[in-house]
């Protein structure tokens, strides 16, 4: 075989082209790998998203059912707030003794307020 400059530049015109070629077909590999990866972890942070909204659903769900079966217990009925808060029923006996209850020399307590 003969060594020169022509078959010098030759076989380093092959190899680059040899090279090119290479890297092309190893870029458009990974980045086929990539897409599918991209894809897989999209379809999976879909399903935990979609179980998270199920979960929070039905948490809500379990509270709204919850809260109306402990409703009637925990709301007072206006006619034992005398009409609410800051109502003015001048109308309506006071249910607060007038004057403090005293104690008789007999030794029953009795009270002097309706």
């Amino acid at each position: 075989m003969i060594i020169d400059a022509k078959s010098i530049i030759m076989t380093l015109l092959i190899a680059a082209v040899a090279f090119y070629v290479g890297l092309k077909f190893v870029r458009k590999f990974a980045l086929s790998i990539a897409q599918e990866n991209h894809d897989a972890v999209t379809a999976m942070d879909q399903a935990a998203e979609s179980k998270l909204k199920k979960k929070q659903r039905d948490a809500d769900a379990a509270a709204a059912s919850a809260y109306a079966k402990v409703e009637p217990l925990i709301t007072v009925p206006q006619a034992m707030l005398g009409g609410g808060i800051g109502s003015n029923n001048s109308s309506r006996p006071s249910s607060r003794p007038t004057s403090p209850p005293t104690l008789s020399t007999t030794g029953s307590s009795t009270s002097d307020a309706v």
